[in-house]
């Protein structure tokens, strides 16, 4: 760790090692900047900016941390300079409750010292979306049901992953030790130095503690259903099942590890005709590159709705479809123009829910028991048929954990 005095502000550096996953970064890891702020209060005109701390990438698994420390409210204009010199490196700044709290402090601050932030600064400081600035706690927060937070602060995410902290106070607890310490500067020195360590210790885990949490954003990632998401199911087998079996589970592999096992349920919609299912619910267990999906297997005939229905005919007596190429062979009188809900083929085997709805899967068959209903099926293979279902598991299973959040 190096100290470095600036007139009335210390700069102190540290590096430190950690291997995350590039994966879950929100953008490239070398070009975004993690930062937090400590203060004496909530009201940016009612209190003073003592500590501005940054890490950022500086080499392969190697983290730079950067604090200013002010020892008089003096060194607030200093610290923003400074700040702002070095997000003008980067196109992405990352922090926890920095859209409520951290940046409209710094702006309001900059204001005060009439400091105007570059174009490129104020893009990133003013960004909403999400793209520019990014707010862990948001990103986080749908989680924090799905896995039993009750709070979802920095620290309880930390805890969740099992991240052990050196410092045991919160930002509130600080502004006291602030206090006193500006007092104990000329009077008692070496005390002063002590608390000093304190109030650069909480910045400091702060700042580590936030890049744990990029391994948390992992869970999002995998559960969210937008497709171009950077973490995919690589692989999924289906895993031996008896025929008449009333569930099947589903093996896969990830493209990026998580860093906790965890065990989620997520509740069906079934139609009155299946609720009498003995299992309910989906079951999701991710652990490390691994997960098992958990799915309710029904043995029905079920209907598989043909889009384009304009150009079919439904015949009454066969209850099914033909497309009008070959029903110019059937008799007017046992034909009809198929709708919507009478363009069907029907199919008896084993099938398993789609709670998502469509999948985005080239060739993949959904079924359903009436055509309003929204949950849908894909059949599954026959046990002693050659498709094994590889071409459709791995979207399929990533169609269902978008369900889970």
């Amino acid at each position: 760790m190096f100290h470095k005095r600036r007139n009335r502000m210390k700069t102190i550096t540290d590096t430190i090692t950690l291997a995350l996953p590039a994966v879950a970064f929100p953008m490239a890891p070398e070009r975004i900047l993690f930062f937090d702020i400590e203060t004496t209060g909530l009201s940016p005109r009612a209190s003073s900016l003592y500590l501005i701390g940054t890490i950022h990438a500086s080499g392969a698994d190697q983290y730079t941390i950067t604090q200013w420390f002010a020892d008089t409210s003096a060194s607030e204009q200093e610290m923003l300079t400074c700040f702002l010199e070095q997000l003008e490196h980067y196109d992405g700044l990352c922090h926890f409750n920095g859209r409520t709290f951290d940046i409209p402090y710094i702006l309001n601050k900059c204001d005060k010292y009439h400091i105007t932030p570059s174009s490129h600064c104020q893009e990133i400081l003013s960004d909403t979306t999400q793209t520019r600035s990014f707010d862990m706690l948001l990103q986080l927060r749908p989680l924090k049901k799905l896995f039993g937070l009750a709070h979802g602060a920095q620290k309880d995410w930390e805890q969740f992953i099992g991240i052990d902290r050196e410092d045991i106070y919160s930002g509130g607890d600080l502004i006291q030790v602030y206090s006193s310490y500006r007092q104990d500067l000329l009077l008692h020195p070496e005390q002063a130095a002590a608390k000093e360590h304190l109030l650069l210790l909480h910045n400091h885990d702060d700042l580590i503690g936030m890049l744990h949490l990029v391994k948390v954003l992992t869970y999002r990632l995998l559960l969210t259903r937008k497709k171009e998401s950077p973490a995919r199911i690589e692989h999924a087998t289906l895993l031996e099942r008896r025929p008449g079996c009333s569930a099947a589970t589903i093996s896969f592999e990830l493209s990026a590890a998580v860093p906790r096992k965890v065990h989620v349920t997520a509740p069906i919609p079934w139609p009155k005709l299946f609720r009498d299912q003995p299992q309910k619910e989906l079951e999701l267990t991710l652990e490390h590159s691994l997960g098992l999906l958990t799915i309710p297997c029904v043995h029905e005939e079920l209907k598989y709705f043909i889009p384009d229905y304009k150009n079919y005919y439904y015949l009454p007596e066969e209850d099914t479809a033909i497309h009008r190429s070959v029903a110019e062979f059937v008799d007017k009188a046992h034909r009809k123009a198929a709708t919507a809900a009478t363009c069907y083929v029907r199919k008896t085997g084993d099938f398993i829910p789609s709670v998502s709805g469509k999948i985005d899967c080239d060739g993949l068959l959904l079924f359903q028991q009436e055509h309003r209903d929204k949950l849908c099926f894909a059949a599954l293979p026959e046990p002693a048929s050659e498709d094994d279902g590889s071409s459709w598991l791995p979207a399929y299973v990533a169609a269902q954990l978008g369900c889970f959040l």
